[in-house]
């Protein structure tokens, strides 16, 4: 395992600096702090000691940050410049996805990689009902445990006006979910959607297929016969 991988002792924080000087891009914009073993405790000391200005993209996939680490995370200045934030593959709940969906920090985001966590239907709708989201241009929640009521609540957002590609691949969306994304009235700039491998109900599988709206679609796929 590389030095700079291993987890550090919170007292030296000199660790922070290394792992900035390594990972940062050349042109400021991007920092790179994915699979390097930050797990809550370390998250609440990059939260408190980085505050980057110029990085538009953030990745901290692949880690074990879970609810409590994120929560800090989204109160910090090392949110608010971000356009891109990718936490794909950390141990985040319903508590992590309702702290990035009341942040006041990233109001610029435009791309949130979530798939692989542990989201259920009250995170999903948290970030549905986002006042400071609405710059959001992909969500990505695919490999989750969402249901019927988080796809509800995502299909009729009254905030996610500039969402154009949806992701709910491998959740656990039935019919009401299904028929609700049939139609999603509340993303008017949707051009993608992606949503296999869900629960198998023949009734919601016609409805996707049949519907006009998700046929408008640059690109969706599902489980529908006519998609494999």
């Amino acid at each position: 395992m590389p030095t700079e991988a291993r987890k550090p002792k919170i007292e030296d924080l000199s660790y922070v600096r290394k792992w900035i000087k390594r990972c940062l891009s050349k042109d400021g914009k991007t920092l790179d702090f994915s699979s390097r073993g930050i797990d809550n405790q370390v998250a609440m000391e990059l939260a408190e000691n980085v505050a980057l200005p110029d990085i538009e993209i953030l990745y901290l996939h692949t880690n074990k940050i879970k609810d409590m680490g994120l929560e800090e995370l989204a109160q910090s200045e090392l949110f608010s410049p971000l356009h891109e934030l990718w936490l794909y593959e950390n141990l985040i709940r319903d508590d992590g996805a309702r702290a990035l969906a009341e942040s006041e920090q990233l109001r610029k985001l435009r791309y949130l990689s979530l798939y692989t966590n542990r989201i259920a239907d009250d995170g999903a709708v948290a970030l549905a009902e986002s006042e400071t989201l609405y710059n959001l241009e992909t969500l990505d929640l695919s490999f989750n445990r969402v249901g019927d009521r988080g796809a509800r609540a995502l299909a009729n957002s009254k905030n996610l006006k500039k969402l154009k590609t949806l992701h709910l691949d491998a959740n656990r969306i039935g019919y009401e979910g299904m028929k609700a994304l049939a139609e999603a009235p509340g993303l008017p700039a949707l051009h993608e959607l992606n949503m296999q491998y869900n629960l198998i109900d023949p009734r919601g599988l016609e409805l996707l297929q049949e519907s006009d709206r998700l046929k408008g679609l640059q690109m969706f796929k599902s489980d529908c016969p006519a998609d494999n």
